[in-house]
């Protein structure tokens, strides 16, 4: 157990002091939602990949751009009551590239990042149902895939472990117009960085 905080103690206590420009990848576990006609619905399993590269600007301060790929997850419903049933699927995806600015804080290795992305958002939605009224039955299956341009925005807190390794969380909003209809998408996330 003391070699267990003592770890601890040495590498959130180190701190780096080296030019934190060049390139890096990212992957990060996520929780997102899609909101659209007012419904909010959640989406399980999502993941992000990212890799870019940090411009320095100052001592403290850096730009990047990245480009990202986000599979945010998907959605299941499945109803059953005598004859009638519903099923639908939503898969949600992401691919653009972000612009970042970060920001080192109290001459640390903690830091805050402001961001703003702009790419294509992705669903695909699969529906099945059979529904009865008044002696008369309704049956429907389909698939549908839309897609459209979106701006994002967002923040990010993190802690630079040693040269080449970073732990960030963060959340970002983004909005796409797919048919007319617009969708709102929420993001929250947590993951591991590697700098190059």
């Amino acid at each position: 157990m003391r070699f267990y905080y003592f770890f601890l103690i040495t590498i959130f206590s180190f701190s780096v002091k080296a030019d934190k420009s060049g390139y890096y990848i990212t992957t990060n576990i996520e929780n997102s939602s899609v909101t659209f006609l007012g419904v909010q619905t959640d989406l399980d399993g999502g993941f992000n990949l990212k890799g870019g590269y940090d411009f320095p600007i100052s001592e403290t301060f850096y730009m990047s751009v990245e480009l990202e790929y986000n599979n945010m997850g998907s959605f299941d419903y499945d109803w059953k009551e005598g004859n009638e049933y519903a099923k639908s699927h939503i898969d949600a995806h992401f691919f653009g590239a972000n612009l970042k600015y970060r920001a080192y804080v109290f001459e640390s290795d903690f830091f805050i990042t402001s961001m703003f992305g702009y790419g294509y958002y992705y669903l695909d939605m699969d529906i099945d149902f059979y529904l009865e009224d008044n002696n008369l039955g309704y049956i429907g299956k389909g698939s549908q895939s839309r897609s459209a341009l979106g701006l994002s925005y967002g923040f990010e807190a993190g802690y630079d472990i040693n040269e080449h390794f970073s732990l960030t969380a963060g959340h970002n909003i983004a909005r796409a117009i797919m048919d007319g209809i617009g969708y709102d998408f929420g993001t929250t996330y947590a993951g591991i960085s590697y700098n190059f």
